[in-house]
């Protein structure tokens, strides 16, 4: 292109990185995106948008390396006592036992 930047509209980074026109707009305002507004409207430059566009690549394949909690039959909250196994206890059955064994303060 001559030493032009190519820019881009929303409706046309948005189809490009897969998002609503809405969100890449956020993505502008917040400065996550770089960007220009020329007459009332959103620009962004070629090389910003596929810079971007890599950040977001790479973010994805990190959660995709992360496995799964239920993953593996590993049971995220076996280490938490009396939550996730256990014998099916009753409150109401402890509290019972409770008053059984302390009645003699009641009185």
């Amino acid at each position: 292109m001559d030493g032009q930047q190519e820019l881009i509209s929303v409706a046309d980074a948005a189809k490009r990185l897969g998002r609503s026109t809405e969100q890449v707009r956020r993505y502008l305002r917040e400065g996550r995106l770089s960007g220009r507004r020329v007459g009332g409207q959103w620009f962004i430059d070629g090389a910003a948008l596929a810079a971007f566009l890599d950040k977001l690549r790479e973010q994805q394949s990190f959660l995709e390396k992360v496995r799964p909690a239920a993953e593996g039959g590993h049971d995220p909250l076996s280490a938490v006592i009396g939550i996730g196994r256990g014998g099916g206890s009753n409150v109401a059955e402890g509290k019972d036992a409770y008053r059984r064994a302390f009645w003699w303060r009641r009185s």
